[in-house]
């Protein structure tokens, strides 16, 4: 007995749709992947971008003699002024870029925050240039630096 034409024909499309189906479920599978790949990267991006902060930091101490000169009110060129303020807003743009980028509920904000209220607690230089360039910063930035670092006392 030969089977009927119309039972080949709802044969194949009910295995077009099921593949069809397969694909997307692949598709799916293949894209929580990547975002999942590219989620990592980002991490590791940020990683690296506060260990080369670090590291300068640590490859430069000569700013850091600067740094003891300003908090010693002792003389500092023109150039040596500008050093100092060139280290200072650098971090502060990486604060500012991470305030925007990952949110105010993050574990990375959080890091940061905890970080710069130390810094700018200790640190009068920070105080000052944060000061002196505030205006240069997102307005909802600087809200938030005032209020979660500059002015908050434990």
């Amino acid at each position: 007995m030969a089977i009927p034409k119309w039972v080949w024909k709802e044969t194949a499309e009910v295995l077009g749709v099921v593949g069809i189906i397969a694909g997307i479920a692949f598709l799916g599978l293949e894209l929580r992947q990547n975002n999942d790949l590219m989620e990592a990267e980002a991490r590791f991006n940020r990683l690296t971008t506060v260990v080369d902060a670090w590291q300068f930091i640590a490859e430069h101490g000569d700013l850091a003699e600067l740094r003891d000169q300003f908090h010693n009110n002792e003389a500092l060129s023109s150039a040596e002024h500008r050093r100092l303020l060139g280290a200072v807003m650098s971090v502060l743009l990486l604060v500012e870029w991470t305030f925007r980028e990952m949110g105010e509920n993050s574990t990375e904000l959080n890091q940061v925050r905890a970080v710069q209220r130390r810094t700018f607690a200790d640190s009068a230089l920070s105080r000052h240039i944060w000061a002196d360039r505030k205006n240069s910063f997102d307005p909802n930035f600087v809200q938030w630096m005032e209020e979660n670092v500059v002015n908050y006392s434990e």
